[in-house]
């Protein structure tokens, strides 16, 4: 086993829950000398007909490249043709101690003096809960699930920051009722780089999930799983508010289909079980397409190991590098 150099430790993680007060998480802050160089809303939602879907919008500062919006109506969890009109630019925010709210009036704006087609945005989220608007595409709303997940890797030259917080929202997408789950990550790390140039996508990340589960007796789980290269590997497992489990050493092995998409990954978390099994129509063929280094997206559920309880609706967001899961011989056969 090398040894690690002066002042670093192999991207080896802390990991915890937090209670996610938005005075504490205000964007001019750093964390451990790092800044916030990245946000993310995303999550998986099951429409009145059961159409699964997948939202995502990114944030650098107050600049949004718009709204993913995919279903899994053409077999695959591919583009809704709303992703191409959704707001993108420069949003306007504002930014209280216990509120954010980000608004396009720029972009969105000029299209309609053009005559191009393109939708609102209007998105909230205060410590009680959620409100996400993009005009006819989408229009959700929803409580804080509870704590957060946080993991910090002190790596000397590479170090990084990533929080994680869970809202259960209703509301409607293209028309139709919908229920699941919104993620709201926080990104801190090495200012001047884009996350797709940093480490941890390009070398170090095997796999990350997010996912979110309600029960007909009306209880909600939901968690994050990452597992990494080195020492750089973290998780954590909620329901009703409060730590299941966690673990800063995730232990994982995947079934691989011949395209190199999960049919299953079981993952151990501090000594509890949780099985990943690929859904049918649950492959993001175009959002693995959009980017590179074999980066690959699929939707599925994700079950704790021996948990039974029927679901209302459950879905898991699951990214990973089949190629990588290959190296590292973490596959089933």
């Amino acid at each position: 086993m090398p040894i690690s150099t002066y002042g670093d430790f192999d991207f080896q993680t802390v990991v915890d829950a937090y209670d996610p007060t938005l005075a504490d998480l205000q964007p001019h802050h750093s964390r451990h000398g790092l800044s916030l160089q990245v946000q993310y809303f995303y999550g998986g939602l099951q429409d009145a007909d059961g159409t699964m879907w997948a939202v995502e919008r990114k944030f650098i500062g107050p600049m949004t490249g718009g709204l993913w919006l995919m279903n899994n109506s053409s077999g695959d969890l591919n583009i809704h043709p709303g992703t191409l009109t959704s707001s993108r630019g420069e949003s306007i925010r504002e930014i209280e101690p216990s509120k954010r709210v980000w608004r396009n009036h720029l972009l969105h704006t000029m299209a309609e003096k053009v005559g191009i087609e393109s939708e609102p945005m209007e998105l909230t989220i205060d410590d009680q809960g959620i409100r996400w608007s993009e005009g006819s595409l989408l229009d959700v709303s929803g409580d804080l699930q509870g704590p957060g997940f946080q993991f910090y890797a002190p790596a000397r030259d590479e170090p990084l920051f990533y929080t994680t917080q869970v809202y259960w929202v209703t509301g409607t997408i293209a028309g139709k009722p919908v229920e699941g789950f919104i993620g709201l990550d926080n990104g801190y790390f090495t200012h001047g780089l884009e996350w797709k140039e940093y480490r941890y996508f390009k070398d170090l990340e095997l796999s990350w999930e997010v996912f979110g589960n309600k029960f007909t007796d009306g209880s909600i789980e939901y968690g994050v799983i990452v597992k990494g290269r080195r020492g750089w590997s973290g998780a954590a497992t909620f329901e009703n508010g409060k730590l299941i489990a966690k673990t800063d050493q995730v232990g994982a092995v995947y079934d691989l289909d011949d395209e190199g998409y999960v049919n299953t990954a079981k993952f151990d978390v501090g000594g509890t079980g949780y099985t990943f099994s690929g859904s049918p129509t649950g492959k993001m063929r175009n959002f693995g397409e959009a980017r590179w280094a074999n980066y690959t997206s699929q939707g599925g559920l994700t079950r704790r190991d021996g948990d039974d309880r029927e679901l209302v609706v459950g879905y898991s967001w699951l990214e990973f590098f089949p190629g990588r899961i290959k190296e590292d011989k973490l596959t089933t056969v």
